[in-house]
């Protein structure tokens, strides 16, 4: 019978592996962490070296104590709230330090060291006991726990995180609608705005490219557009990666990759070709060419480690894709790098499959799942995936506001503007005087709609924006009418209208801010 332990045995047991307090003790916190969305009421930042944190926010005042936590509980606590910040708001911050501290009394009372299996159990103890709050917060520190791989962590367990049961006052029996894709329509527009200029690099100056870029970005893009694990792009050969058909008349050329199982399987199957954009294909066409490979050998060597090689090159690519303004803010030390793993992309890539009407099997099929018991959770999330969507763009922090900057090129004002201008129609309104044009040749997409994720489109600081935003809320109210009157609820319309929406809001956001820039100076 184990003897009842006091409380000094339980403040005194160390939750952490050696290897823990080393990696642990490398983590950088910004010293002040800004709160850019604060209103005229609000605390503005909170210094992170102190051992208090008391500000207000939105209406409440926050008061966190971490003096009593040892060196690397301290860190790692702060590391965590500094990181929820980043991806959410500062309201209600002493709940998630309360959370974090109910995990620490767990764990030393149990004399546990804090693993992977450990956080498992102790969520779905929290679920089953209806603690929807700590549940989600410490669900979000597991994910953190994942990327930084500490020990216990092994990354390619991290896929299931998201299947572990839920409070069922939080709707448990249909997962994802309570998830949202970490991969959403920004971080989606800085990707491919990335592969869209490395590629015309590569066509115009393929020597500026080092060997690394063409490495990593080949890995991202097959990543990003297949949902690949490690263990199968670690399968991939030289010949999975196909030229199709090409168009000689204007050089147009059609790409695929064949998906290696994951696993032995039972019976064999014919491999799935799985369509590969004409950007990343010709950039994988390029390494293989740099690094000389034969058809019949492998196309990447990930070494010993290919679970943490991934994840290396997943979020380095990322923060080269990423704007100059916040790379400066991370060398600075003024942002925690946000990081994604090859998981997040395989959620991705079978919400995508689910919106564009696929049945759970195909999406088992080319996801590697054994059964479609995993595909069915991305199928019963999509009816509510529009809200889910617009509450994580609700919720925008900084690092999204930054990848935002991207989506076209500098703001100007009207007067300032002396090239060609867009003008254009959006049903039976015509918009004009909205911006200029710095595209030298003929363009092909459609005028005002296409231009605002466009980077060659300069937006006029002093234009009515909101009028353009007006006709393409008509229009998707219009296409959700049509969809659901004709039985289509997935209708892709929808999801290319909000995608513009977005990119529209985006700009009215900046030239907002920049107007208040401007009477500040005055």
């Amino acid at each position: 019978m184990n003897r009842k332990l006091d409380l000094h045995d339980v403040e005194s047991f160390d939750i952490f592996h050696n290897k823990d307090i080393v990696l642990i003790d490398s983590l950088k916190i910004p010293e002040l962490v800004r709160f850019f969305r604060a209103d005229k009421f609000d605390s503005k930042f909170i210094l992170t070296n102190d051992d208090f944190w008391v500000f207000n926010y939105s209406g409440g005042r926050n008061h966190l104590n971490f003096s009593k936590l040892n060196k690397y509980e301290k860190k790692l606590a702060k590391y965590f709230l500094v990181s929820y910040i980043q991806i959410n708001t500062p309201s209600s911050l002493d709940e998630k330090l309360s959370a974090f501290n109910y995990l620490l009394r767990k764990l030393k009372e149990e004399r546990l060291k804090i693993s992977y299996i450990n956080l498992k159990k102790i969520l779905i103890q929290l679920a089953n006991n209806q603690q929807g709050k700590y549940y989600y917060y410490l669900k979000f520190l597991t994910k953190i726990l994942f990327l930084e791989g500490l020990t216990s962590f092994n990354q390619d367990l991290e896929y299931e995180l998201e299947f572990i049961t839920r409070p069922s006052s939080f709707n448990s029996n249909l997962y994802y609608q309570e998830y949202v894709d970490p991969i959403d329509y920004p971080l989606v527009s800085m990707i491919q705005k990335g592969f869209n200029e490395l590629h015309y690099t590569l066509l115009h100056n393929d020597k500026s490219i080092s060997s690394q870029t063409l490495l990593y970005s080949s890995i991202l893009g097959l990543v990003y557009t297949t949902g690949l694990r490690p263990v199968q792009l670690s399968k991939l050969s030289v010949e999975d990666i196909q030229r199709d058909t090409r168009r000689e008349t204007d050089q147009f050329s059609r790409y695929s990759v064949l998906i290696p199982y994951a696993k032995q399987a039972r019976f064999v199957h014919a491999r799935i070709a799985v369509k590969l954009p004409e950007e990343i294909a010709e950039i994988i066409f390029k390494y293989i060419d740099r690094f000389q490979l034969i058809p019949g050998g492998r196309l990447f060597d990930l070494g010993d480690k290919a679970d943490q090689f991934c994840s290396q090159v997943i979020n380095t690519q990322l923060y080269e894709f990423s704007p100059l303004s916040y790379k400066e803010a991370v060398l600075k030390g003024e942002m925690i790098q946000q990081k994604y793993s090859y998981s997040d992309f395989r959620h991705h890539v079978g919400y995508s499959l689910a919106m564009a009407g696929s049945t759970a099997e195909e999406i088992a099929y080319i996801l590697g799942h054994s059964s479609t018991v995993t595909a069915r959770y991305y199928i019963f999330s999509t009816p509510q995936l529009a809200q889910i969507r617009a509450q994580a763009l609700g919720s925008n922090a900084l690092y999204k506001q930054m990848i935002a900057m991207l989506l076209t090129g500098r703001l100007v004002n009207k007067k300032d503007w002396k090239d060609k201008k867009v003008i254009g129609n959006i049903g039976n309104k015509i918009h004009f005087d909205i911006g200029g044009c710095a595209y030298k040749d003929k363009c092909l997409l459609q005028p005002v709609r296409n231009c605002y994720g466009c980077m060659y489109f300069h937006p006029f600081i002093d234009a009515d924006h909101s009028q353009v935003l007006e006709s393409i809320q008509e229009e998707i109210n219009d296409v959700i009418k049509l969809s659901d009157g004709i039985g289509i609820s997935k209708n892709p319309l929808i999801r290319i209208h909000e995608a513009t929406k977005f990119e529209i809001e985006s700009v009215i956001a900046r030239c907002s801010l920049a107007n208040k820039e401007n009477c500040n100076e005055f």
